[in-house]
């Protein structure tokens, strides 16, 4: 009985992505039974079968809340008393685009995902996270401390999630829930093609003179996009079990090449920080031949 209490439960978000799939594997190895959220569990079949019984399946969709609900039932039909020792809300996506192309239905739905789906996975999994005096760990990303051009809606999603995080580290203070923020730099997984796919998309409906204004610095970005490096999933995994099992986890954890650069940078004065994004980005030449 006292091996069944101690026992170490966890519920991840967005579980079919690399980031989600190198957190189950890790956390598995590590003792954890890991709820694998997803809105397709086919998508982890071969996973889940392999890990077996360690890794459970749960249909979820963060941006609707039966969906949350029902999963909650199911987890809390396992789990009982035992509750939850992490959430991990790692479900999002890169919506990628200026500004002034992007529909408002596109950036709304950015949000729903990326800052709405915690706060429904916060809400309903408190309960079993209070029986467990467990941890929320918010997956953020750098662009929540320093704000990318052409991927402005995402950074502004992250930016919220930084803030959502510091008020409920507060607020579930008293029953000794602590909540931490990983940001990662960019990573190694399929997110960013599917984000220039779904960008591709979604400007075919955009007229073409509009368009027009953006092009050559696109095709810059892309370039300069092109040359980034890739950090393999498995960090943030490490920093996803580091949260999860030390006494006294960090309330940031900035993980990757480039991200102690990234959150430096957020703090330096804002044209200096323009100069070197721009640089960064390839757009001086540009940007000095349109004077």
């Amino acid at each position: 009985m006292e091996e069944q209490m101690n026992r170490k439960n966890v519920f991840i978000t967005g579980s079919s992505g690399g980031i989600g799939t190198a957190a189950i594997e890790k956390l598995v190895a590590q003792g954890y039974r890991v709820f694998a959220g997803v809105r397709n569990p086919e998508k982890i079949k071969r996973l889940s079968e392999k890990l077996a019984p360690a890794v459970i399946p749960v249909k979820i969709d963060v941006t609707d809340s039966a969906s949350v609900a029902s999963a909650v039932h199911d987890v809390n039909e396992v789990v009982k008393e035992e509750g939850l020792t992490g959430l991990i809300n790692n479900a999002g996506y890169i919506l990628q685009g200026p500004l002034e192309l992007l529909s408002i239905e596109e950036i709304k739905e950015q949000f729903e995902v990326n800052v709405f789906g915690q706060i429904r996975a916060v809400q309903a999994f408190l309960p079993m996270i209070r029986k467990a005096e467990g941890r929320i760990i918010n997956i953020g990303a750098v662009t929540g401390k320093t704000a990318m051009p052409y991927i402005g809606a995402l950074s502004a999603s992250k930016q919220v999630v930084e803030a959502l995080t510091d008020a409920l580290r507060i607020e579930l203070k008293p029953w000794r829930i602590q909540v931490v923020l990983i940001e990662p730099a960019a990573m190694e997984t399929s997110i960013f093609d599917k984000a220039k796919s779904a960008s591709d998309a979604a400007l075919q409906s955009v007229p073409q003179d509009k368009k027009a204004l953006y092009e050559k610095v696109l095709s810059l970005v892309d370039a300069s996009m092109a040359n980034q490096v890739l950090n393999a999933p498995g960090i943030v995994a490490d920093s996803i079990y580091h949260a999860l099992s030390v006494e006294h986890p960090h309330t940031r954890y900035a993980v990757g090449r480039g991200a102690r650069l990234a959150v430096t940078l957020g703090r330096l004065p804002d044209r200096l920080r323009d100069q070197i994004l721009i640089r960064a980005l390839g757009l001086h030449k540009y940007f000095a031949s349109e004077r």
